[in-house]
Formats: C-alpha cells, structure tokens, sequence
C-alpha cells in the first residue's frame, strides 16, 4: 500500500489524526467490524439495490403513466438520476474522510426516504425528475460513499472478500426491490408501491448510521461533536493529514490525483464499464417486453440478475485477496464481455436465451461495484479514499447523464436493429473499459502477469 506523505508547508487549519496503511492497525474482524459491515450491508440493501433494481420502475412507467411519451424524453429522468447519485461522490467523499459517515448517512436516509413518498404522487416527467431524479439520486449520493469506504476503515487484509459481502447488499436488494414491486403494482397500485419502498429504505438506512462507524477523529473536534468515529488506540505509527479549504478541514477537487496515471486509467475503466453496466439494467427490462417476455417476467428477469450477483460479488473479493483483486477484476470483465457477445447479442431474441444472460451477466457484472473499490483502495491511502472514490465517480456520472439520451435514441422505435446496435454498443463499452483496467494493471507491474495485485 502507497504510504501517504503531507509537506510540512501545507497549511494547517485543523488536523485529522488518521491511522497509516500498516496492516497491523486494522481488525480485520471482531464484534465491532462485523457490526460496521452489516451497517453498510444494510444501506446498500437500500442505495446501491435501488440502482440496481431502477429497471423495474423504467419498465413500468414506459407502460403506464408516461406511456404516450417518447422513451428519449423519458429517458433524461433515469440519466439525471445515475448522474447525481454518481456526481455528488465528489463532494460526499471528502466530507467523510474528514468527519465520518454520520451526518451523510442521516442526509441521504431524509432525501431517499421523502423523495419516494413524492415520487408515488407522481404522473408527468418533471415531476419525476424532481422526486426520483433529484431528490432519491443524491439521497443515493451521500448514502453510497460512506457505506463503502467506512469498509475500508475496518479492513485490509480482508479487504476483497468484506467489501464484496457489504455490496451484496446491493444485490439482495436488486433481488427484493424488483419482486416488492411486481407483488405490489397490481394488488396496491404505483403510489402505495414506491411508498413501502420509501418505508423499506428507511429502515434499512436507519439500521446503517447505528451500526456503521468510521474509525477516524479529528483533533480539533470534540469527543461529544463525532460520536459516531470510533477511537484508535495510541499508536506511534499515526499521521496527521491536514485538508484544507478556506478555513475548513474538507478538501475538494483536487484533480493533481489525475497525475498518476494507474488512478487515470482506472477511472476510465470504471467510467466505460459502469456505463456499460447502467444501461443493461436499466433496459434488460424493456428490451425484454419487446421480445415477447411479459411485464411481469422481464422484473423477474432482473430478479435473477441480481441474485445471480450475490456468489458473483462475494466469490471474486473473496479469491482477489487471494491472487489478487486487479487479475480476478480482469477476469469478470472479460466474462461480461463474453456474455454480452456470445449470448445477447446473437440469441437474444429468444426469452430462454435471455433468461440465460440475466444469469450469466448478473454474476460477472456484480463485480464492477464489488471490486472497484477494493482495487481503488489498493492504490490509495486510506485517508484518501473518499476524496478518490468521489473524484472517480464523478467522471463517471458524466456517462449516465448523457448516456441514457443516447442509448434511447439508439433504440429509437425498438425495431430488432435497432436493439441489437443497442446490445453492440454496451458490447463495445464492456471491451475498452477492459482494455483501460488492464492499462491501469499495467502501470503497476507491466506486462508480469504472475504477480498479485
């Protein structure tokens, strides 16, 4: 792990006392880390299952209240909604290395939980795109930072395989969101729908700020101002890291991060890959309708994508700590690739065959939020993580907000042609973000392929 070093000219404003990279000042397991891991188990249940599951509210308003709206139109209010809940990383980031996942945590659960009881009384785009777009993505926003980087705080050695059983929570909700709606739309109707789904994001957020705690204090703030930062035991090892931005102790945008070259690559894989894996969740649904595959079927569909992503999360952290989390990356990515291809693009028009990629996608896809992260953290100061884990996201949302507009334009009327130029380009997206993440494995060991890392 790169050690990071602070010029004494620097200037100090107020300091934050951190721990090193040094494996010896990480549980690594215990009472408390499990109970930090099932917190941001939970709240990802909640942020990142909803990114996951957003496909079976496209699906459902495309047939229902925005039925006689063209799908371009439609399409901005999930590009906006990717966007900010990818974009204000770059804000939320810093802010939690510096005072911890507390304050964000109660921000995000206020936004998600409001924005989804605005968004049952909704029926025309901008509405929509006020209570889901805005309101519920930068819920998701300041939710999805801390739940994953507090992991990293209480983990090294078993890094992979902890980050990899928290997202699973993203999974389990991309399970459970989908089928809560498909039970819920005929029997309750839309509005009472996304209100349970309001309520059942409460309570898994609520559970996240009680449990999930970051292990980092800031010396010029009192015990009783940051009770939700663990203490470090005393350590000669410490360091202190000053931040700094007229007078306060967050630093942003400090885009020198780009000069190093492994990160830069990285960021553009995550960007292409992400983008790649957005679209496909978010109209595998749809495409599916167009194939003969009922409404009720396509969420299942995405029910099976997403359970299919819980051994697909869990399985490559928990060999990447093994032989590392860059080559087991590769190898998921090189199986998104190959599904896309093989399957999707040639038997798609036939329901088992996609039943099959569900299945096969799901598994090699849940890696690009399980292991980005992990591989994130391997070439980054821990006390960094949030301020590059904002930073990275923040390119990509530049993807979702203009990339939904282009893929509906794509799909156009949603002639078979036009599905499968669709298919070609997430096709085409999964292979050069793969490209950029070996670029990014380069620049650590070069061509030496029997290396860990």
């Amino acid at each position: 792990m790169t050690r990071h070093e602070v010029s004494s000219k620097e200037p100090a404003t107020s300091e934050l006392v951190v721990v090193s990279d040094n494996d010896d000042e990480f549980p690594d397991g215990g009472l408390r880390a499990n109970f930090v891991l099932v917190g941001s188990f939970l709240g990802l249940t909640a942020s990142f299952g909803m990114l996951n599951s957003v496909g079976a509210i496209q699906a459902y308003l495309s047939q229902n209240q925005l039925k006689g709206v063209k799908s371009s139109t439609v399409s901005w209010i999930f590009s906006i909604f990717f966007c900010l809940a990818y974009s204000f990383g770059i804000f939320v980031g810093p802010f939690f290395d510096a005072r911890g996942p507390k304050i964000p945590l109660i921000g995000g659960l206020l936004l998600i939980s409001g924005g989804f009881m605005a968004v049952a009384s909704c029926d025309k785009v901008w509405q929509f795109i006020l209570g889901l777009s805005i309101c519920v993505g930068v819920g998701n926003a300041l939710c999805i930072t801390p739940l994953i980087g507090v992991v990293s705080q209480w983990f090294y050695l078993k890094r992979g395989r902890a980050t990899g059983l928290a997202t699973t929570g993203g999974s389990v909700g991309g399970i459970v969101i989908p089928l809560m709606l498909r039970g819920l739309y005929p029997k309750v109707g839309f509005a009472w729908a996304i209100r349970i789904l309001g309520f059942f994001s409460f309570g898994c957020i609520i559970v996240s700020i009680v449990l999930a705690k970051g292990r980092f204090l800031s010396s010029s703030t009192s015990e009783r101002q940051v009770d939700d930062l663990e203490h470090l035991p005393p350590t000669s090892t410490r360091k202190k890291v000053t931040h700094f931005l007229t007078g306060s102790d967050v630093r942003y945008f400090d885009f020198s991060n780009l000069l190093d070259w492994k990160y830069s690559f990285l960021i553009g894989g995550v960007f292409l890959e992400e983008f790649a894996l957005m679209l496909i969740v978010t109209y595998f649904a749809t495409y599916a309708i167009t194939q003969g595959v009922s409404e009720s079927d396509s969420y299942l569909m995405l029910t099976v994508f997403n359970a299919t992503g819980i051994p697909g999360r869990w399985l490559p952290g928990y060999f990447s700590d093994i032989i590392g989390h860059f080559n087991v990356m590769l190898l998921m990515l090189t199986g998104v690739c190959l599904s896309i291809f093989i399957v999707w693009l040639p038997f798609g028009a036939h329901p088992q065959a996609l039943w099959a990629f569900a299945a096969i996608c799901g598994f090699f896809s849940a890696s690009i939020l399980s292991l980005t992260p992990v591989c994130l953290g391997s070439i980054t100061p821990v006390n960094k993580f949030g301020e590059r884990f904002g930073m990275m996201y923040f390119f990509v949302s530049i993807g979702n907000l203009f990339g939904f507009p282009m893929a509906a334009a794509i799909i156009g009327d949603g002639s078979k042609h036009n599905y499968d130029m669709f298919v070609v380009f997430c096709g085409l997206l999964a292979v050069t973000g793969s490209i950029s993440w070996a670029a990014s494995r380069y620049c650590l060991v070069g061509f030496k392929l029997n290396v860990k890392i």
